[in-house]
């Protein structure tokens, strides 16, 4: 299971609209700036206390911009 942001630009808007930036907002929950930056672009996926430290922040539901997408074993692929 992988935890993935909804919509990049909806939460660098939420990001902004709370007074952060991602710089700061990484610090706020104690990540680092490059982590920080990944997120906020969606090229990372937050770990569940990184997601729930994201969510206690910045004051709204996990839905509202996180979800998790499931990956079955059978979809995996096997490194050779």
């Amino acid at each position: 299971m992988k935890i993935k942001l909804k919509d990049v630009n909806k939460f660098k808007t939420l990001l902004l609209t709370n007074g952060y930036t991602q710089r700061s907002f990484g610090r706020a929950i104690g990540i680092s700036e490059p982590y920080a930056n990944q997120i906020a672009n969606g090229v990372r996926n937050p770990g569940p206390e990184v997601a729930k430290k994201t969510v206690e922040l910045l004051n709204v539901h996990f839905d509202d911009i996180f979800f998790i997408e499931y990956a079955h074993k059978s979809e995996q692929q096997k490194i050779v």
